[in-house]
């Protein structure tokens, strides 16, 4: 292992093998399920600091929660309680830089917010008082009461547990306060398992809003059916597996001053030529790379070495070919380096997926490659180096992953996989080294860790796909006990401008969980770009040529989130698709806005969303593209079609009235659902109203959403509100100068001649709504930076606009309440409707706002001109 010397120049050099410094770890004991050869805890007793590292490689403790930590949940972890769990991470508070020396202290006190955050969700669902049912062998079910949440939402079966506490050993031994504490592994499970206080675990078989079924492992575990007919108390909890690889990723970089300065590299960035002289001519396989002149950069740089003093960076916006590059840089590694050994990893199982995919196609199906790998075996200069020839590529699935099915999985991945007979098969570290090529999710590389597979340094490359979608301790498992030389370089590729990490807890987003290690490198001056466009090329590769989707449709994006830096060039007979569809004013410009003004409701002991006018719009839109075509002759299968719905109640919406019209097969999806991914066509609702929250707070997820249609792309939305979100505007405004802007006014049709046959207009709002456009009379709110007037003559000139609430319309009522100026104030809507209805809060919402009420009606700014009670 290394350590780094840093110079006087600024430069950086590796001087001597890393010493891991010393780390104590929490003692408990542990139950380990499915992670072969793991230890608990730790005996310090005469170790060298090298054997207490592996030894903590091969462990996965439990982690269990700082006590100040659990005293800062109830404060809502302020700053104040937090300070006090730790004098470094006090200090990050104020500075909110992370660097070499806090970033083991900071990570692992923002992982535990995490940690504890969902922890406090499986404690809401505890059960007291519980008989259950026999339902098969070893499998049991009971009803779930006084629920606070969905358990559906919680709940992973096959997965989490579900822990039955006799009710005599619960007066014996009553649970903690804190109900987090309640969840860790308690020494009771491990009672003889007739014991009357003993508690027994199983695992959550199957789960509704209403019963919950569960099923102990085997026989061993299960304390026989009189035991059975006690009341329990009963916990549900996580086993917490990715939590605890994350934990130890941190100690294991507290514990490897060599792998942090890698990961905070400090040497000054230096002008590289964009073509360097010394990087290798290759034979490419994908032929295309070499009229790609940043892809080919990457590959050469790649393979020749980058930079050994920190990790080398592929950026790749949507449609860049990031896939392409890399599939082409592992195959160059493993023909010119026969002693090359790669781990390949990411956050989800589908982006491991699609790399080990395309490499398995050339494995399989590239002559040329399957003739240099023949003549190279042959080669007696390489029989000790190279692998066998059927053991280039293995994709290690999970067994929870094997569990829930793989029967999206391709045969040929398959073949290559540790499942290739259809059964789960555990493939030890010894077995893998086999292997060339290891493509696993960053959670299996944290098993294959404990296995111990980096002995003997065994990977010289590490590539991380997606690496801005997972936050900095996720990266980690798969850096951490796999790199142990200065020789294994670290591969990340990605974008950290799409959407990142999924982070439960607010006060950890905030505090910078989210970011991805991509992100922070790419922020930094070492990895910057000059005002000519020039960076350090040993260091990364910002690829730019966009080939997924229409010149427009790029446009808005790259002009929202990439300075204007992608280069268009899909070839038109792929993208320009829709240039003869009736509905586009604009032939050239394929993407529509419809305005629509239905009303944003929510659904039942749910926080999700759902607008059902813009349901039926989508659906009228998908029916009119599925029956007609895109003119020209050109069909359209309900394949082509992606339907974005932000919201999952909105998603069920539109699968209902799909399904009803018999569109069995249009996919229905979030924007993460779709994140790495294209359709020909592209619907999106957008739902929500007001921009300042859900699916607007974060440009990411809107520039994902953006992305992804390659030839046509049609949002529907409320027009008069969306175009206070900045991003949206653009948009709007576009599609408006581009005369694809599309509305129904009342008592008009949208239709064009081309679709005279059309039998069902387009939905519009209902007839029992309020559609008074807004009088010169009527009371106005509006923001310091906007006068009444601007207000109504905006709206006068928006000829969309003539639906404003959506609420039911009652003419008798022709004054604002209080309760709406309320909602006006706190949002700095600049409209009301002359129904005086609340527009678009829920009731815990409103109730909240009314908390502030006094302090708002006497602090307002901004002109109000009343008729006001």
């Amino acid at each position: 292992m290394m350590d780094f010397q840093i110079l006087d120049s600024g430069g950086i050099k590796p001087v001597c093998k890393w010493m891991p410094n010393h780390v104590q770890i929490n003692e408990c004991e542990v139950h380990e399920l499915e992670l072969s050869e793991a230890n608990s805890s730790i005996d310090d007793g005469g170790e060298t600091q090298e054997q207490k590292f592996a030894k903590l490689m091969r462990s996965l403790p439990h982690y269990v929660p700082n006590p100040l930590l659990l005293q800062a949940v109830e404060l809502n972890f302020s700053n104040d309680s937090l300070s006090t769990v730790d004098e470094t991470f006090g200090a990050y508070l104020k500075s909110r830089r992370l660097d070499y020396d806090n970033v083991c202290s900071v990570l692992s006190t923002l992982l535990s917010i995490e940690d504890m955050s969902t922890m406090q969700k499986y404690a809401q669902l505890m059960q007291t008082d519980v008989m259950v049912t026999k339902v098969g062998a070893l499998c049991y079910s009971f009803m779930l009461n006084d629920i606070r949440l969905s358990p559906e939402d919680v709940l992973a079966p096959s997965v989490d547990e579900v822990v039955l506490i006799p009710m005599q050993s619960l007066l014996d031994d009553p649970l903690p306060e804190n109900p987090v504490q309640a969840q860790l592994p308690h020494k009771r499970e491990h009672l003889p398992l007739k014991h009357p206080f003993r508690r027994h675990v199983a695992c959550v078989e199957k789960v509704t809003c209403q019963s919950l079924t569960f099923k102990f492992k085997d026989k061993k575990a299960f304390p026989g059916d009189e035991a059975m007919t006690e009341r329990f108390c009963v916990i549900f909890r996580s086993r917490r597996i990715p939590f605890r690889f994350m934990h130890r990723a941190i100690q294991l970089l507290e514990k490897s001053p060599g792998v942090r300065r890698y990961l905070f590299p400090t040497h000054k960035p230096q002008e590289v030529p964009y073509g360097c002289s010394n990087l290798p001519n290759l034979s490419l396989f994908n032929s295309n790379i070499a009229y790609n002149m940043e892809q080919l950069q990457a590959v050469k740089q790649i393979v020749n070495g980058p930079n050994a003093l920190a990790p080398h960076i592929v950026f790749g916006p949507p449609g860049t070919g990031k896939t392409t590059t890399i599939v082409e840089a592992i195959l160059q590694l493993r023909l010119h380096q026969p002693r090359s050994r790669i781990l390949v990893t990411a956050g989800s199982n589908s982006a491991c997926n699609t790399v080990a995919l395309k490499l398995c196609e050339y494995f399989a199906h590239n002559k040329h490659l399957k003739e240099l790998l023949k003549e190279r075996a042959k080669d007696s200069r390489f029989i000790n180096q190279d692998v066998d020839s059927h053991r280039q590529l293995i994709r290690v699935f999970s067994r929870s992953i094997w569990a829930n099915g793989l029967g999206s999985v391709k045969p040929l991945l398959l073949r290559h996989s540790n499942c290739s007979k259809r059964v789960y098969e555990h493939f030890g570290a010894n077995l893998l080294r086999e292997y060339g090529i290891i493509v696993a999710t960053l959670c299996t590389v944290g098993r294959l860790v404990t296995d111990n597979v980096g002995k003997f340094n065994y990977f010289t490359h590490i590539f991380i796909d997606e690496a801005g979608a997972s936050t900095e301790p996720e990266t980690l498992i798969g850096i951490m006990g796999v790199k142990q030389e200065e020789t294994c370089h670290v591969i990340l590729s990605g974008d950290h401008k799409q959407l990142g990490a999924v982070i439960t807890n607010n006060r950890a987003a905030a505090l910078g969980l989210g970011h991805s290690l991509m992100e922070r490198l790419m922020r930094t001056e070492l990895y910057g770009m000059d005002a000519n466009g020039n960076y350090d090329r040993t260091l990364q590769t910002r690829l730019r040529r966009n080939y997924r989707s229409h010149p427009e449709i790029v446009g808005l994006y790259n002009r929202l989130y990439y300075n204007g830096e992608l280069i268009p060039q899909a070839p038109p007979d792929q993208v320009n698709l829709a240039v003869n569809w009736p509905m586009l004013r604009n032939p050239h410009f394929p993407i529509i806005f419809q305005a629509t003004h239905g009303v944003t409701q929510k659904e039942m002991n749910s926080t999700s969303s759902f607008n059902e006018l813009e349901a039926q719009v989508l659906v009228w839109y998908v029916k009119l593209l599925l029956n007609y075509g895109l003119g020209n002759n050109i069909r359209v299968e309900q394949q082509d079609i992606g339907v974005v719905a932000p919201y999952n109640a909105q998603g069920k919406v539109i699968k209902e009235l799909l399904h009803n019209q018999g569109y069995m097969h249009v996919e229905v999806g979030s924007v993460e659902n779709y994140q790495g991914r294209e359709k020909n066509i592209i619907i999106a609702t957008l739902v929500r109203s007001f921009a300042s929250i859900g699916f607007m707070r974060d440009p990411r997820r809107l520039n994902v959403l953006l992305s992804r249609a390659k030839s046509l792309m049609i949002l529907i939305g409320n027009p008069v509100t969306l175009r206070y979100h900045p991003d949206i505007s653009y948009i709007i405004n576009e599609c408006k100068l581009q005369g694809n802007y599309l509305f129904k006014e009342r008592g008009h049709t949208q239709r064009k001649k081309h679709y005279h046959n059309i039998e069902e207009e387009l939905p519009t709002d209902h007839p029992d709504l309020c559609y008074d456009q807004m009088p010169q009379h009527i009371s106005v709110y509006s923001s310091q930076n906007q006068s009444q007037q601007s207000i109504l003559d905006e709206i006068s000139s928006n000829s969309s606009s003539n639906c404003l609430c959506g609420k039911k319309s009652d003419s008798s009522q022709l004054n604002i309440n209080m309760e709406t100026l309320l909602q006006l104030h706190e949002d700095l809507m600049p409209f009301v409707c002359r129904c005086g209805s609340i527009t678009l809060f829920n009731k815990q919402e409103l109730m909240q706002l009314q908390v502030h009420l006094e302090t708002m009606l006497t602090n307002l700014q901004g002109p109000i001109y009343s008729n006001l009670i």
